[in-house]
């Protein structure tokens, strides 16, 4: 019953679109990547961190014997001898712990969005790496079926061959194109080996795990505007979002570091117990106070700490500046490169592939009754092949062009 459902699934998941499959994946991914669950546990040692980063010191209890006569360590014989207790705690000055608590907060916002890169970075890179894959099991399904083909015309053409209306050469011309596309098979299967290894081992599993794709054989065309598409990265993307709490952190830590100078208090009560000597009854004492350390900086380090902190928050800025620029040029670029595939696939989809098809056919035809040349057909069959193969790159680069677009502005594509 178990391998029957297994069977079952198996043949279900072909009728899967090629966004769910996809999407089977990156949930799948999301779940077992390594690297995720790393920054998830250090997201989780900060919130720890948040506790034990507020300080206050324990109580300290002392417990003194003090003031006895030397020679016989008895409190019955001076006045100034006693037994002292004293209890004493330190106590933060106000609005430190706070502060300590809002930087180590900030920190795990940080991280948070380093996890939120890492999977926008994943995600893209699993798309990528699948539509590479489809790309080259497509390839290879047109060189299968291109070598199907050539092995009816290498039949009609031996025909010709023995009846004397084609020369040798014709036949080894033909026949070379298909040992071509016979050795680019073994190509194709290597290059499936490497991406499939890829994929699993974003996904945490065994290396030669088989990956269904599905062929893309409609593609929704999107129009994309550059200058939203960098209003939304200012929002959506991670990484800017990280710049920006990082120059936050950095505030926040300048913020504390003033704080810091300000002294803690050390408050104190003493009970003083004394016996009584000879002559004299002896009252117990009571002492109560309170210290603190004066904030004097010799060697400047206060002052260190804060221009390093400026300084730091300075190079943060710059960085978020920088990183918008990178993305600024890299949204431009891809969409350029989009609207041309996409108007590439228009242009081989509707005409030049109807088009070769049919020169191919007539001129087959025209073979066959021997009112066409052999070099005619040759290149009519090999513009055929090429012009399939630069389709079929073209839809799988418009899929990466999108997948791309998602990952330098942080939206998925297909939200409204």
């Amino acid at each position: 019953m178990k391998i029957l459902f297994l069977i079952l699934l198996s043949f279900s998941f072909y009728f899967l679109s090629a966004n769910e499959v996809l999407e089977q994946l990156l949930n799948e991914a999301m779940e077992a990547n390594p690297e995720i669950s790393a920054i998830e546990y250090q997201i989780k040692a900060l919130q720890e961190k948040e506790i034990f980063v507020q300080k206050l010191m324990d109580p300290m209890l002392a417990i003194e014997y003090s003031n006895v006569p030397a020679n016989s360590w008895r409190l019955d014989e001076s006045p100034m001898s006693g037994i002292q207790f004293k209890l004493m705690q330190t106590i933060p000055f106000p609005g430190k712990n706070d502060r300590r608590k809002a930087v180590v907060q900030s920190e795990g916002q940080i991280q948070k969005f380093d996890l939120e890169e890492l999977k926008l970075q994943l995600k893209g890179k699993i798309k990528k790496v699948y539509f590479q894959l489809g790309y080259t099991r497509e390839l290879k399904q047109i060189s299968q079926k291109h070598i199907e083909l050539l092995e009816e015309l290498i039949e009609t053409i031996f025909f010709k061959y023995e009846t004397g209306n084609v020369n040798q050469a014709d036949l080894l011309r033909m026949t070379l194109m298909k040992d071509k596309l016979l050795d680019e098979l073994e190509d194709f299967e290597q290059k499936e080996k490497e991406l499939k290894a890829v994929l699993n081992s974003v996904l945490n599993r065994d290396l030669n795990t088989f990956i269904n794709t599905i062929s893309i054989e409609k593609y929704l065309f999107i129009e994309f505007n550059f200058k939203e598409l960098l209003e939304v990265s200012k929002q959506k993307r991670p990484l800017l979002k990280k710049i920006k709490e990082s120059s936050k952190m950095k505030r926040l830590t300048l913020d504390q570091v003033k704080w810091e100078r300000l002294s803690d208090i050390t408050l104190w009560t003493g009970y003083r117990y004394r016996q009584d000597t000879d002559m004299i009854k002896n009252n117990d004492f009571v002492s109560i106070g309170f210290s603190f350390p004066l904030p004097f900086d010799f060697k400047g380090r206060t002052k260190a700490k804060i221009n390093n902190v400026e300084f730091m928050e300075n190079a943060s800025e710059e960085n978020y500046q920088n990183v918008l620029n990178n993305i600024s040029e890299m949204l431009l670029t891809t969409i350029s490169d989009l609207e041309r595939t996409s108007n590439k696939i228009n242009n081989y989809n509707d005409k030049l592939i109807p088009d070769a098809e049919k020169i191919l056919s007539s001129i087959l035809s025209s073979y066959k009754t021997g009112r066409a040349n052999f070099t005619d057909l040759y290149q009519a069959q090999l513009q055929l092949i090429q012009f399939e193969k630069i389709l079929i790159k073209s839809k799988y680069q418009y899929a990466i062009y999108e997948s791309t677009i998602e990952t330098l502005s942080g939206k998925n594509i297909m939200e409204n």
